[in-house]
């Protein structure tokens, strides 16, 4: 989409966790899942696993965008969402808004701003640096005592929407917590695709991400759910080992905390290949620092080693008692 004046930023939001559902939902089941929208397709595919997204659904905001100088910049707008299910298993919700420059100063009519999905326009004074002061205010630690556009919260509140949704029984077989990655993006002309990455606390990530040109930056959205996937399945895995901890200290099996990650998660581990082209670039430098890859597959070992031995163990106890 090529907007007047072109995109000054994008800000989003993924929320990613396990669906509640006792087997992985078929590819059929997603879709009806997803169908968010009576009327409206939801898009799917089988591979390299089964991926379905439900239809784009949009939220009016009017409200102030952060900066960290806290200028006073009003946009008016909606923020776009959709929801996605991976694997049958794994359940994302994703909020973005692209920024633009409104075309004048006074606020039009619901009808301009509901016909341009996804596309927030600021209506006050722009300076020069507007696209940086967004990225920065936005990943920022924020002003709790003014209220910002905040994508995150229309992500979270899709999140429970689908996740409370009649057709899912609400017996996952993991006890995990979800995770959300907020990131924004903007066009930095000629330059290569680059990014950083945070992990800010125990639930929460940031992503700031530089592109070449208009056509890369409308791939970010993509590429932070892919992302925010394979954080959230490392994470997952990490706790999942440290539960297997606690059990054996407690005198119980490991084995049964660790077995379900391996049945039901590990075949999804598949960095960039939900990335659009243009920036599948960005999983070198992820893979080189900090390493996603190789956390990954230490950690398996880690977990295959604990099933085996918990599994020889359980064996040798009940051949003694014969």
């Amino acid at each position: 989409m090529q907007l007047s004046g072109g995109p000054l930023a994008l800000l989003g939001e993924v929320r990613t966790g396990l669906l509640p559902e006792s087997a992985a939902l078929s590819r059929g089941s997603a879709a009806e899942l997803l169908t968010l929208v009576r009327g409206r397709r939801v898009q799917s595919r089988e591979r390299p696993v089964s991926w379905a997204q439900s239809p784009v659904i949009s939220e009016g905001v009017d409200c102030r965008l952060a900066t960290p100088a806290r200028s006073r910049v009003r946009a008016v707008g909606t923020v776009a969402t959709h929801a996605v299910v991976l694997g049958g298993r794994i359940l994302q919700s994703s909020a973005q808004a692209t920024v633009t420059a409104g075309e004048g100063t006074h606020r039009r009519s619901w009808g301009h701003y509901l016909g341009r999905i996804g596309i927030v326009e600021i209506l006050t004074r722009i300076p020069a640096d507007i696209g940086s002061q967004l990225v920065d205010g936005f990943l920022g630690p924020g002003d709790p005592a003014m209220a910002t556009l905040d994508p995150g919260a229309i992500a979270a509140r899709l999140h429970m929407r689908v996740r409370t949704d009649p057709m899912l029984n609400q017996k996952p077989p993991i006890q995990t917590s979800a995770s959300r990655l907020r990131w924004a993006a903007r066009v930095q002309r000629g330059a290569a695709p680059s990014m950083s990455f945070v992990l800010l606390d125990d639930e929460t990530r940031l992503a700031s991400v530089v592109v070449g040109d208009e056509s890369e930056l409308f791939a970010v959205q993509r590429f932070c759910e892919d992302l925010a996937m394979h954080d959230w399945l490392l994470t997952v895995l990490t706790e999942v080992i440290d539960e297997a901890e606690m059990a054996e200290l407690s005198r119980s099996s490991p084995a049964q905390v660790l077995t379900p990650l391996l049945e039901h998660l590990v075949h999804l581990w598949l960095p960039g290949a939900f990335t659009p082209a243009p920036l599948r670039g960005l999983w070198t430098g992820l893979e080189a620092d900090p390493g996603f890859t190789v956390q990954w597959n230490s950690r398996i070992g880690q977990l295959r080693d604990r099933v085996a031995v918990a599994t020889l163990g359980a064996l040798t106890r009940s051949q003694t008692r014969w």
